[in-house]
């Protein structure tokens, strides 16, 4: 899945699940504006990388269940990140892949893994075109999980 189309929805279930939770209690919970939480319900702005950690970890779920590239709601618990491209260049090396395939195939710009590799955060669609790409979680990739 190339964009955050079902992110509302999951949003939503958990919220829900969360006692009926209000886009107030969320917002306070992960630090932001409470209409930004309101946007994120509506489909009208994109959650960043950052902002969906938090909210996963907040709800103790995976990052691919809340960007709607996975129906299963499993449980991950919140834990310290490494730095995202020490992390990425852990798994292209476990799967073989070349940074420069990744970004042939997946048409993202190789400027941003020089910007990665320099400790720029990544927008969570191109963390999820690369994952996607090379086949592993959302989690994996960025080290919330060791699967």
């Amino acid at each position: 899945m190339s964009n955050l189309s079902r992110f509302p929805e999951h949003l939503k279930d958990l919220m829900f699940d969360a006692g009926q939770m209000t886009t107030r209690e969320l917002a306070e919970k992960v630090g932001v504006h409470f209409t930004t939480v309101a946007m994120w319900l509506k489909g009208g702005a994109l959650i960043s990388l950052s902002n969906a950690v938090k909210v996963a970890d907040f709800f103790e779920c995976s990052i691919d269940y809340l960007a709607g590239m996975s129906e299963i709601d499993r449980k991950v618990t919140a834990r310290e990140l490494p730095p995202f491209y020490q992390n990425l260049r852990k798994v292209m090396t476990e799967q073989g892949f070349s940074r420069y395939r990744i970004a042939r195939d997946t048409e993202i710009k190789d400027m941003y893994f020089t910007k990665w590799s320099k400790g720029a955060t990544p927008d969570l669609l191109s963390v999820m075109k690369v994952a996607a790409y090379m086949n592993v979680s959302v989690d994996y990739l960025i080290g919330r999980t060791d699967y």
